[in-house]
């Protein structure tokens, strides 16, 4: 068998579902410290059934769920799958593959499967007991298990040898069989202690049952005489009950119709008042409404005033670019009013050239005629020098239009510098006002939104400020109809009480005239208080005698019994204060009784009386004992072995004798004295805390209308303040729009200034070149002017001999070329003005068109104005028509509303006037209902006496018995059998049935003592068996690992000596196992003694030795090797490889040596924070301090 796969989910930092792959051989797991490697050991531990959170390090089970990261968040199950490849059946199930699985839920449940199957933590446990794998086993050596296994005591290290001999299960039987004989002795005193007490119980008993069955067969005669003679009576009584109800009836069908009328105006209240509260709603959403349209209708004059406000600036850009427009179509008109000039001057210089040429020509004609040959070259020296003074005249001309345009650029430049600097100060100052605008408005907003919600807050605190007026309201509506009810109840009750209704006749009149009479101190039930919880008992317990009269002497008894027989007035009971004497329970019974669980009290000391009546009470209750229910009662009965009476709190009677009473009453204990005095008394405390209530509702009510009222008018406040907020805020809004309008045209009109400035300063450059191109090629005209000029005087020093007609001519010739040039260069420098004016015309026209544009913009942008004006002044007609209709909704609501609010008035006051007619007519029914119950009284009292002295019902008794015999005889009958039966003293009347039940127990029990004394037996001799099993198994392997110990030890560490040494050789069961280690060139010493390494390398030989000894499937180390030196690491890997073969070795560790001894490795990171990871890793990928060096692969 091996370990085949480990899946983890939710495990501690595995947050996400991991599968880790085993082969046979060494798997070392790697990682560096933090990242989770030892939780995969930890997880292989809870698996197989650990269940210490301290273990795990951890502070509670919850503790191994994944808690979080800063990425994740926390999850909820923590999942854990071990695979195990078992086709060697090494494990005792027959499956080839076996799959163990732990699931821990956050709310605490477990759930264990083993293939899928749901089990039991104990079966896993078992699975793996004695096989050398469970979770305490030598298998899983831990992080500081190498520790423990030094620094634990001698009889705790032998937990390691019983687990590796296989004898924990013997160990388990043995505590199991332990357990079984304690119980079984405990069993068996149990047994023994009954016996002993069943026998001293045995023979009283068999005596008590003889006595008990002579009572039964008395008390059965005594039974059917004495109840035939009160069912005649009984039947009488019923008569007149009935004729009683029936008056009860009719007044009851009275108040049936008073009680409906009363629901239904009560219901048409509470029907109003939901109106009320809807008409309530109602106006507040119309308010709300109203409150809607008022914000819209501002907000949309708000928008209406800012566009006025833009079609205002609409118009004024129109008329500035109007103006603009016209501007410019009167610069173009002059402009192009000088090209006309310049045209026409053109023309005429055209016309002037042509009449010049003419005259050159003829002149030219003039001087071929007269000139000769050898004047050709002056002619062509005057040609070249007439074309230099042309070209002067042109540079002239030029450099004359340049100053002239210069000067013209510098008027301009200086105009565009005053434009701009005024345009940057009307930007500034723009900037400066929109910032004060804007905060002015972000500050009105951030009001107008604490306005708006603080109206919000105050509206809501307005509907609960209504919503509890009316709760408060109905508090005080309803306090009243029952504070009305509970006097109603007083009254009736109180009455009653002076009515004395629930006595007997002749009590009844004893008490109304006790003070004619004199002596009469009052009835039982009128002189004691009895608490609410034990009123029932009390009220059975005295039962008829509750209605006894005491007196102050038996005179006074005397005079009274005269004066019921003068009256015939009927019969009463009178107990002399002075006669009766007290009655108690000894002082040892009562010690004993406070030591039951189900005793209450004795019925005298639970009540309250004058110290006057203490005889009496005592008379009367000193010997009954209260109990919490029957089967306490019948508990003290017996414990009291029936001596005296109990009652329960539930009015069951144990009698003397062992006789039980009880069951239910057609009324309960609703018709008792004791029970009207409670419910009186409960009333006036009733009364008058509901009064105080009713004071309090009252003052409530008003706090809450006070607190409406208040609301209201802090509403109406905020909302006239929200509303001048508002107004101020769309003005604002209006300016912070025109103000931003100015900033973005005066942004325009600067970049337009920027441009024009730039072009200028390009021209201005062109300038300045232009006319130093032109001075430097004046001057090289005017050089070439003095040559020419210098060689043509010289040629005509040598011709002035020729003819003065040929010097006329050439004389003539010059002049009109010279003016042929001038009329030329004039002619060009029109041409060129002409040109600049054409240039000029068209920047004009391209500025006029783009003014066009923006003033058909600026058009369009007012028509579009004009558009939206008319759709806000139909909103702003729609709006205001709506707001009058909600107004006028409004007031039909508040109308509806103070309608509703009458009603609930009139109706209010026809609910008093139906409750004082309810009041009177309880009050009729209480008194038919006195005299009813005057009746019920009296029946009774002798259907009491039916139940307590016979435990017979009228039914029972009328059906069962029946007088044969005459009525005197009857009753001395009677008579003679109430002797007989006192004489038989305490009767014990459960002894019968006792006497059976404890003989019968008695004869089980001795069967049940001879049982567990022969199972203590085999008890004793299977734990004998278990022992000797134990101790030859665990010397059979403690020997072996001691020899295999001796050997592996000096093998890894290349010499010493150790040896395993047993504390007690003498007690096999409890020894513990110290070691001894000599390694090489130290003198033989305890292990306490030895380094780090030389303590866990001593730690790793013994896990050799035990496996060798007990070869294991798998064994999982984790870091065990960490405190060696690198050549012990190697050793230790080496030496791993050995037991490969049998052995499959999960390594948690980050140690080179041992790595590389490994046939696999696995690298765990947290790439993520907290979050592990299983990698696939290379020896070359792993750093010295355990980092992963990952591939970007």
């Amino acid at each position: 068998m091996h370990l085949k796969r480990l899946e983890i989910s939710g495990f501690k930092s595995f947050a996400d579902k991991t599968v880790i792959e085993f082969v046979p051989g060494v798997t070392a797991v790697v990682g560096p410290n933090g990242s989770g490697k030892s939780n995969i050991t930890e997880a292989i531990r809870w698996v197989l059934g650990e269940q210490s959170a301290k273990s795990l390090r951890g502070g509670r089970m919850n503790d191994i769920i994944f808690a979080g990261s800063e990425t994740r968040k926390p999850l909820n199950i923590a999942e854990v799958t071990l695979v195990l490849d078992n086709e060697d059946h090494f494990l005792p199930l027959d499956f080839s593959e076996i799959s163990i699985t732990r699931r821990l839920h956050r709310s605490g449940e477990s759930d264990f499967y083993m293939n899928k199957q749901a089990c039991r933590l104990k079966d896993i446990v078992e699975l793996f007991m004695d096989s050398g794998l469970g979770r305490e086993s030598f298998s899983i050596i831990s992080q500081g298990k190498v520790e423990s296994i030094f620094n634990s005591k001698p009889e705790e290290r032998r937990s390691i040898f019983e687990e590796a001999a296989g004898v924990l299960k013997y160990k388990t039987r043995k505590k199991k069989a332990e357990q079984k004989l304690f119980e079984t002795e405990d069993n068996l005193n149990r047994i023994q202690d009954i016996i002993y007490e069943l026998e001293d119980q045995i023979e009283p008993l068999r005596e008590q049952s003889t006595i008990a069955k002579d009572y039964l067969e008395q008390k059965e005669a005594l039974t059917k005489v004495e109840t035939a003679l009160l069912v005649t009576e009984i039947e009488g009584l019923k008569e007149k009950w009935q004729e009683s109800e029936l008056a009860v009836t009719q007044a009851t069908e009275e108040l049936v119709g008073v009680t409906q009328a009363l629901s239904n105006f009560e219901a048409e209240a509470e029907s109003l008042t939901i109106a009320r509260s809807q008409a309530d709603q109602t106006l507040d959403e119309l308010q709300a409404k109203l409150l809607t349209m008022t914000q819209e209708l501002e907000k949309t004059e708000g928008q209406k005033n800012v566009l006025l406000e833009r079609s205002k600036n609409t118009a004024e850009n129109e008329q500035q670019f109007q103006q603009s427009k016209e501007a410019i179509s009167e610069r173009i008109a002059q402009s192009k009013e000088q090209e006309v000039a310049l045209r026409a001057k053109v023309s005429a210089k055209i016309e002037e050239q042509k009449a010049i040429e003419q005259q050159l020509t003829e002149a030219e004609k003039e001087l071929r005629f007269y000139n000769q040959d050898s004047k050709a070259m002056i002619e062509e020296l005057r040609g070249e020098y007439v074309e230099k003074m042309q070209q002067q005249t042109t540079l002239k001309n030029e450099l004359t239009f340049l100053e002239r345009q210069f000067t013209q650029m510098n008027v301009k430049n200086e105009k565009s510098d005053v434009a701009l600097q005024q345009v940057v100060m009307d930007q500034k100052q723009a900037a400066e006002k929109l910032d004060q605008v804007t905060t002015q408005l972000e500050t009105t907003q951030s009001l107008l939104v604490k306005k708006q919600t603080d109206y919000r807050t105050h509206q809501t605190q307005f509907q609960k400020a209504q919503q509890q007026l009316a709760e408060q309201e109905k508090l005080m509506y309803d306090g009243l109809r029952i504070l009305q009810q509970a006097k109603a109840r007083k009254d009736t009750l109180a009455e009653l009480d002076e009515d004395h209704a629930g006595f007997y006749q002749g009590v009844r009149e004893i008490l109304k005239n006790k003070q004619k009479i004199g002596g009469i101190v009052g009835a039982v039930a009128e002189l004691i208080e009895v608490p609410k919880n034990i009123e029932l008992a009390i009220d059975i317990a005295l039962g008829a005698a509750a209605q006894n009269i005491v007196v102050k002497d038996e005179a006074s008894g005397r005079k009274a019994i005269s004066y019921l027989k003068e009256k015939r007035l009927g019969r009463a009971t009178f107990l002399p204060i002075t006669t009766i004497k007290n009655r108690a329970l000894p002082d040892n019974v009562r010690h004993a009784l406070k030591q039951q669980e189900s005793f209450v009290g004795v019925a005298s000391e639970l009540v309250r009386f004058q110290p006057t009546v203490q005889s009496v009470v005592s008379n009367l209750l000193g010997t009954t004992i209260i109990a919490t229910d029957l089967v306490g009662a019948g508990q003290l009965a017996k414990f009291l072995q029936f001596r005296y009476r109990i009652v329960t709190l539930e009015g069951d009677v144990m009698n003397p004798g062992g006789s039980m009473t009880g069951g239910a009453s057609k009324k309960g204990n609703q018709g008792s004295v004791f029970a009207r005095k409670n419910e009186l008394t409960s009333l006036t405390e009733q009364i008058a805390k509901m009064t105080t209530e009713t004071t309090e509702r009252e003052k409530n009510v008003r706090l809450a209308k006070q607190l409406v009222k208040k609301e209201e008018l802090t509403l109406e406040e905020l909302r006239v303040a929200g509303e001048a907020i508002r107004i101020e805020e769309q003005q604002l809004k209006s300016l912070h729009e025109q103000l931003a309008e100015k900033a973005a045209r005066l942004e325009r009109e600067l970049k337009a200034y920027h441009f024009e400035h730039h072009e200028s300063q390009e021209e201005v450059a062109q300038y300045h070149e232009r006319k130093q191109a032109a001075a430097d090629e004046m001057a090289q005209v005017q050089q070439e002017m003095s040559e020419l000029d210098q060689k043509i005087k010289m040629l005509a020093s040598e011709s002035e001999r020729s003819q003065e007609l040929q010097e006329k001519a050439a004389n003539a010739v010059f002049e009109c070329k010279a003016q042929l040039g001038i009329v030329k260069e004039q002619r060009a420098s029109l041409l060129r003005e002409k040109e600049a004016i054409d240039t000029q015309i068209r920047q004009a026209e391209a500025e006029l068109e783009m003014l066009t544009e923006q003033l058909n913009a600026v058009l369009e942008n007012r028509n579009s104005h004009q558009f939206t004006e008319e759709e806000l002044t139909m909103k702003l007609e729609q709006l205001t028509t709506s707001r009058r209709t909600t107004e006028m909704a409004i007031q039909e609501q508040r109308e509806t509303r103070e309608a509703l609010q009458q009603r609930i008035s009139e109706i209010d006051r026809t609910i008093t006037a139906k409750n004082n007619e309810e009041r009177l007519l309880l009050e009729r029914k209480s008194k038919a209902e006195i005299a009813m119950n005057r009746c019920d009284v009296d029946i009774e009292n002798r259907l009491d006496r039916l139940r307590e002295e016979y435990y017979l019902s009228f039914d029972g008794a009328k059906t069962t018995t029946s007088l044969e015999i005459p009525v005197d005889e009857a009753r001395q009958k009677v008579k003679l059998l109430k002797r007989s039966i006192e004489e038989l003293g305490t009767v014990n009347l459960g002894a019968i049935e006792e006497f059976d039940r404890v003989n019968e127990r008695f004869t089980f029990l001795s069967e049940q003592k001879e049982d567990l004394l022969t199972a203590k037996a085999s008890l004793f001799a299977t734990m004998e068996e278990m022992d000797e099993e134990v101790e030859k198994r665990f010397a059979e392997v403690f020997y072996a690992i001691k020899e295999k110990f001796s050997e592996v030890f000096p093998a890894m560490f290349g010499g010493g000596h150790a040896e395993l040494v047993l504390t007690n050789p003498e007690d096999l069961l409890n020894t513990g196992i110290d070691i001894i280690a000599q390694p090489p060139g130290k003198k033989l010493q305890s292990l306490s003694l030895l380094s780090g390494g030389e303590r866990a390398f001593t730690a790793i030989a013994l896990l050799f030795s035990i496996i060798q000894v007990r070869p294991v499937p798998f064994c999982i180390l984790d870091e065990v090797e960490a405190a060696l030196d690198e050549a012990n690491v190697a050793r230790f890997g080496r030496y791993l490889n050995q037991f490969n073969t049998d052995t499959q070795f999960i390594v948690i560790t980050h140690r080179k040596g041992t790595m590389e001894e490994a046939d696999v490795l696995y690298g765990v990171t947290m790439q993520e924070s907290g979050v592990s990871k299983i990698v696939s890793v290379r020896l070359e990928e792993v750093e010295q301090d355990g980092k992963i060096k990952l591939s970007q692969n």
